[in-house]
């Protein structure tokens, strides 16, 4: 069994639309039962939709457009994912958006959900662990810093993000209940046709 803990950037729109924000990189670490670290993924995803990266996006990660141009397109690049993932792995992520936006994805491009079932929201976890009132969360900066872990990296990158988060994570492992896995809710819009009619709205904690 492994413990997979990722993390997605994404091309956010600036604007209100039924498609998804689309998913422009993934990052993870794999870590084997002992909490060794055992693999790394990362890769670009080109965009199906709207192609061009938004200007936020660009400045808040550095990721190119060429960067974006050269990848595949998500179905390609997520079938790697999964076989890297492998058959007995729990997803781990900063925050319920990540998995909430993997599974709106992989619906958008018809790829199969189950594997995501096993998923832990750490950030939820965490700040109850430190005592947050309910609805607040610590943000992963302020988490780093609260566990005492060295900030090398900047922020807003999915390897980067994932590495920091797996550090959490090994550091309060005996505090994590690895068996609460997060439900992933879906809201239909039935305007929509029905290649693409799945709607997410996550609600958002406010990060401390």
């Amino acid at each position: 069994m492994h413990y997979i803990i990722f993390d997605l950037e994404l091309n956010s729109k600036p604007f209100k639309n039924k498609l998804p924000n689309e998913i422009i990189e993934i990052g993870a670490i794999k870590l084997d039962v002992s909490l060794n670290e055992i693999g790394k993924f990362q890769s670009f995803i080109k965009p199906k939709y709207f192609k061009k990266l938004f200007s936020l996006v660009k400045r808040k990660t550095q990721i190119s457009q060429e960067d974006i141009n050269k990848a595949e397109f998500f179905k390609y690049v997520i079938k790697d994912f999964i076989d890297w993932i492998g058959t007995d792995s729990i997803l781990i992520s900063w925050g319920h958006d990540d998995i909430y936006n993997l599974c709106l994805n992989c619906k958008y491009n018809r790829v199969t959900t189950g594997w995501l079932k096993k998923n832990i929201d750490l950030q939820k976890q965490f700040s109850t662990i430190f005592q947050l009132p309910p609805g607040q969360r610590y943000s992963l900066e302020n988490a780093l810093k609260l566990t005492e872990i060295e900030i090398d990296d900047s922020f807003h990158r999915a390897l980067a993000d994932a590495q920091y988060t797996a550090q959490i994570f090994i550091k309060i492992f005996d505090k994590v209940n690895v068996e609460l896995f997060e439900p992933i809710k879906l809201k239909q819009n039935k305007q929509l046709k029905s290649n693409s009619k799945i709607v997410l709205s996550p609600n958002k904690a406010n990060d401390v």
